[in-house]
């Protein structure tokens, strides 16, 4: 038996075992959905990353019941990897209630960057995370920015486009998701990465990029090109704003009058008000955030978080199954019980009651092991 092999039965016991050899032929069989038993959480991540690392996959996708024991899952894929990130869930009933700032944003902006530049790897998450509507992972990429020496630019159009992007234009950079533009100098605040960004012009022309300390503003790191992608999950490219303004003001008149008819005088004025605030904000310009409760409106063809994993190359975990299925039901009820009482109160529209799916989805053939 060669050396290498003798290191790596003694450094691994689970190659030692028949059962574990019985379960990766099986799924590398496309044999599935497979269940395991008799694991202790301790044991679940070493078995995951071995299968996963077996396997050959570019992704491995875990799904557990919370959000502690998924940050425990996470910390103890990281002792196997350092390919591995935490793709929290939205609040899936305030999605206007932005109480954690950028934090969470920047988070799941992070995953869709890996997810987008096809790197393969580990992302853990919780039943909640695979039940929001979400834009295709094409659009996202197709918005992202690239930046580099000698390129021409038009500080005007990269305006509109940061804008679009979600960032907020300041007069100077000091946190996440910001950017300015004083005379031939952008500098910006990707969510995506730790340090803001500078670039110099010379007239129209890119003549330096480079990283900067928020605090000195002294120069870090000299690139020669960067990539700027969206801080926001919700972007409206092409025609899909005028599409959805369009969708919005027509079901808020049909839904103000079916108020008005029931004798809601006070909820119909308060759709009416909420709609029209929303529809004049995206018509001049200034309302580019809180988009996640109206996505369908503007992005009729939604996908799931599930989607974005190219299934002929990643595998999904599924810890403790049991837990997964009382999860999804707790959030689909708390979940239409809030819906049904705000759609009374004139709170929201009725399509705005269609965003989560309910049975997150997948397709034949997914290898999915389940724990």
């Amino acid at each position: 038996m060669r050396q290498g092999k003798v290191r790596e039965m003694m450094e691994n016991p689970l190659l030692e075992l028949q059962e574990y050899n019985n379960l990766a032929e099986a799924l590398g069989k496309g044999r599935g959905p497979l269940q395991v038993t008799g694991t202790l959480d301790s044991q679940k991540v070493h078995l995951m990353h071995q299968l996963g690392r077996d396997q050959g996959n570019t992704w491995n996708l875990v799904v557990t019941y919370d959000d502690s024991r998924a940050k425990e899952i996470y910390e103890d894929f990281r002792n196997f990897t350092r390919d591995v990130w935490l793709y929290p869930a939205k609040d899936l009933l305030f999605y206007s209630a932005d109480i954690h700032g950028n934090l969470m944003t920047r988070q799941r902006i992070q995953v869709l960057r890996h997810l987008m530049e096809g790197r393969g790897g580990v992302v853990v998450t919780t039943m909640d995370g695979l039940m929001d509507h979400l834009l295709p992972l094409e659009s996202l990429k197709a918005q992202a920015l690239t930046v580099e020496n000698g390129q021409v630019i038009d500080l005007e159009d990269w305006r509109k486009r940061l804008t679009v992007m979600g960032y907020e234009r300041v007069a100077q950079v000091d946190g996440m998701g910001q950017f300015s533009i004083r005379g031939g100098i952008v500098d910006l605040f990707p969510l995506t990465e730790d340090v803001p960004v500078r670039i110099e012009l010379w007239d129209d022309e890119v003549d330096s990029i480079r990283t900067f300390d928020v605090e000195s503003q002294r120069s870090v790191e000299q690139l020669e090109q960067a990539v700027i992608y969206p801080a926001t999950e919700v972007i409206l490219s092409g025609n899909w704003k005028e599409k959805g303004i369009r969708r919005l003001r027509e079901e808020e008149k049909a839904y103000e009058k079916t108020l008005r008819n029931q004798h809601k005088p006070e909820e119909a004025h308060r759709i009416k008000s909420i709609i029209g605030e929303l529809c004049d904000g995206l018509e001049q310009g200034w309302k580019t955030g809180g988009l996640d409760g109206y996505i369908r409106y503007f992005c009729p063809d939604t996908v799931s978080f599930l989607e974005y994993f190219p299934k002929d190359e990643s595998v999904i975990f599924l810890d403790e199954p049991g837990r997964l299925k009382e999860k999804g039901e707790s959030v689909e009820l708390e979940f239409r019980e809030s819906m049904v009482h705000r759609l009374e109160k004139g709170y929201l529209l009725p399509g705005q009651t269609e965003l989560l799916y309910l049975r997150p989805r997948s397709w034949p053939g997914f290898r999915s092991p389940v724990r």
